[in-house]
């Protein structure tokens, strides 16, 4: 079963990790729709890769590697896409 991120878990984590050093997400649009794919993926995954996730505890944690394995998995199978849907 897929994991839903919500907005909240989202934002906490750029809040404890940095907004700076996750710029991928940070321009996720919490009022729109935002796909990532391809380039943009790639972006996030080295960036997740990259960030202090130690920093992160519980569904920050969860969060994070979530969206880290989801990244992983569309670098593998370049027809699936990361989908945020704002309000």
């Amino acid at each position: 079963m897929e994991r839903v991120v919500v907005d909240g878990e989202l934002w906490a984590v750029l809040e404890t990790v940095g907004r700076h050093r996750l710029p991928t997400l940070a321009d996720v649009d919490p009022y729109g729709d935002t796909v990532l794919h391809g380039q943009a993926v790639d972006r996030m995954v080295r960036e997740l890769e990259a960030a202090d996730r130690n920093r992160l505890k519980g569904a920050e944690s969860e969060v994070a590697r979530t969206l880290l394995a989801w990244g992983l998995r569309c670098r593998a199978d370049s027809d699936l896409r990361i989908s945020f849907s704002g309000d």
